[in-house]
């Protein structure tokens, strides 16, 4: 009896008065009957009894696994904010737990989706937090999952451990013909992870005094967001910043000053006093915030983690740059190790990673891992990892967080099948040339990219001009461009505005605003557009489960129509068309383009909207998109 049968024989013989509130769209695609209306979009359940439901509809749906990357439709989720509520109506949320994520499945599979992709779910830190929670990458033990990701439904099964909860999850996904891929985060930890106390020479140190202060160095004469290259090495080590920078850091805390380590490590085995608090009061120092490997890059520091340290020493190009004697450090191109690897690896570090991968793949038969930062990793420990994975699964998905479409080939010889890419850049200020170099690049890639209108990442889609309407128009796009895999981000089906994050093409301009990553929020389930995005977007993406097999991206074809709109087309058997007006309702005429001979699939508009006008004209809703097919002859 697995764990999904043990908690299917502990519902059965369990009656609980206990009741919880839901958001009534929870229950759309599971259809429990016995609920109380309690508020406008809000339902009141038995908890055993709807459990017990949820668990009898997975059964009901299931079905094969497809291990074909190239028909992935993934969905991101953070279980602790994806699930987030006020199930006890006492006017504070509770955090989502991986059981409560059962409930979600179900509106997946209507979805379409057969890949759900979750955020970090391990055990994180609350030291120097950016909000009033801690980030779910600060993590401080690979192996301990996140024990607030706990439901206590199951408080009376007894023998039943948050693992066994993670299992009944993926089981039940597995049910149903959804893989689960995991966030592996093997370039940063929290700054006071659990491996200091035994490793504290796997990460690097500084003063404690430069903490309050500490920035990445600002190079002069080199661009924004600019990468560091053999090219300009010289003039990243040459600036005056970044000598100030090298003399923050000193040696690790038990070379630094080993009578004192000892000390340390002995009161905290006798008294249970914290190892990193200790550090810094006794020896001043810590562990150096992370932040962006790209030179002038504006984001702000990551105060809640630090990097790993790959290698024992540093890259020959850079030794000619510093001190003999130089503390290890972290700069623009020691994060880059797959650009500047070293010599010495810091090989058991490594082996902790293999064993991490292993671990997870073997113990919950998870299907794939996306790899933070992992493009950052050194070739040989990809290619080591990877193979540990294809022991213990046989069609693995590796995602790489690489963010350009250029580097596809490097991902693709890695090991990687699927790719962040460059869909966030380019829905930050669509332009017509650059998002038709963009699709055309699409087509010609090695390896599968996100399409998407939002990630963790960036800031959400209906907060950018077009709003809505772009979120829905996009919706369509992004589910037909070539190589694309259809990605969306938790929220994404309820025009949720409340970012995770906004590290990349932020649009607040700095303003102080809550964010899943490190505040307690939950998602907009309960407003109007939540039921209007999320039957569109059903639908959406059963129609493009319908006309997979047509997107073939050798056949891909732009179009030129108008330079506000975009139009691409697969043997001219299926195009789709984009208004670039993402406030006008727009006509386009198209001598070539006999759109009288092609049926409307689907549109975005938000109410009845006809596309075709005549023989050669279009019309589209601001931000508007349409999939068009073309009559059998």
């Amino acid at each position: 009896m697995n764990q999904f049968e043990r908690l299917e024989a502990y519902l059965g013989e369990t009656k609980s008065q206990d009741t919880m509130q839901i958001p009534e769209i929870w229950n759309k695609y599971i259809d429990y009957e016995d609920y109380k209306a309690v508020a406008e979009h809000i339902i009141e359940v038995n908890v055993t009894d709807f459990y017990r439901f949820v668990l009898k509809r997975i059964r009901e749906l299931h079905d094969e696994i497809n291990t074909d990357v190239k028909d992935s439709q993934i969905y991101c989720a953070m279980p602790r904010y994806t699930m987030a509520w006020d199930i006890h109506n006492e006017g504070s949320l509770s955090g989502g737990t991986l059981l409560r994520m059962l409930i979600l499945l179900p509106v997946l599979k209507e979805m379409k989706i057969n890949v759900l992709y979750l955020l970090p779910i391990t055990e994180y830190s609350n030291r120097n937090k950016k909000g009033d929670i801690g980030s779910p990458f600060a993590i401080k033990d690979f192996y301990k999952l996140d024990p607030n990701l706990h439901d206590a439904l199951v408080d009376g099964l007894s023998n039943f451990t948050l693992d066994d909860e993670f299992h009944v999850l993926v089981q039940a996904a597995h049910l149903i013909g959804i893989r689960i891929v995991i966030d592996f985060i093997p370039r940063v930890t929290a700054r006071d992870s659990n491996i200091i106390k035994e490793h504290p020479d796997w990460v690097y140190w500084i003063k404690k005094e430069y903490e309050k202060d500490f920035v990445t160095p600002e190079i002069p004469g080199l661009d924004f967001f600019q990468e560091c290259t053999p090219d300009n090495l010289r003039q990243v080590y040459e600036a005056e910043s970044t000598k100030h920078h090298l003399k923050q850091f000193v040696l690790p805390p038990n070379e630094q000053n080993p009578e004192e380590w000892a000390r340390i490590l002995h009161d905290a085995d006798t008294k249970g006093e914290d190892v990193f608090a200790l550090i810094e009061e006794r020896l001043g120092m810590t562990t150096p915030p992370g932040h962006s490997d790209w030179i002038n890059d504006v984001q702000p520091i990551w105060t809640d983690i630090t990097f790993w340290k790959l290698f024992l020493d540093n890259n020959e190009l850079a030794q000619q740059y510093v001190d003999a004697d130089q503390p290890p450090y972290v700069m623009f191109d020691t994060i880059k190790a797959n650009k500047f690897p070293a010599k010495r690896p810091n090989q058991e570090l490594w082996n902790l990673f293999t064993d991490v991968l292993e671990y997870y793949a073997k113990e919950f038969q998870l299907d794939g891992f996306r790899f933070d930062i992992g493009h950052t990793l050194p070739k040989e420990l990809l290619e080591t990892l990877f193979e540990k994975v294809r022991e213990y699964v046989e069609h693995p998905i590796f995602i790489s967080e690489d963010l350009f479409n250029r580097n596809h080939e490097s991902a693709r010889k890695t090991g990687y099948n699927i790719m962040l890419g460059s869909s966030w850049k380019e829905v930050g200020d669509i332009k017509k040339q650059s998002y038709e170099t963009f699709i055309r690049e699409l087509s010609e890639m090695k390896i599968q990219a996100y399409a998407c209108a939002e990630t963790h990442d960036t800031p959400r889609i209906v907060t950018r001009k077009g709003g809505i309407c772009l979120a829905r128009g996009l919706a369509i796009v992004n589910a037909f461009l070539p190589n694309g895999v259809h990605f969306i981000l938790s929220g994404y089906e309820i025009n949720e505005k409340q970012p995770m994050n906004c590290g990349l093409a932020d649009n607040t301009g700095g303003a102080k605003i809550d964010k899943a990553f490190f505040n307690n929020i939950s998602m907009d389930w309960t407003s109007r557009n939540a039921y209007e995005m999320l039957d569109y977007l059903i639908k959406v993406n059963q129609t493009r489960d319908i006309y997979k097999d047509r997107i073939e991206p050798e056949r891909m074809e732009l179009l030129g129509i108008d330079e506000k709109c975009i139009a691409f087309a697969y043997g001219k058997e299926l195009l789709v068309v984009f208004n670039l007006d993402f406030e006008n309702q727009s006509q386009f005429y198209a001598a070539q383009i006999p759109f009288d001979e092609y049926d409307e699939v689907i549109n975005s508009a938000q109410e009845e909207f006809g596309v075709i006008l005549d023989g050669h004209t279009i019309q589209l809703p601001p931000a508007g998109a349409a999939l068009l097919c073309r009559r059998s002859s």
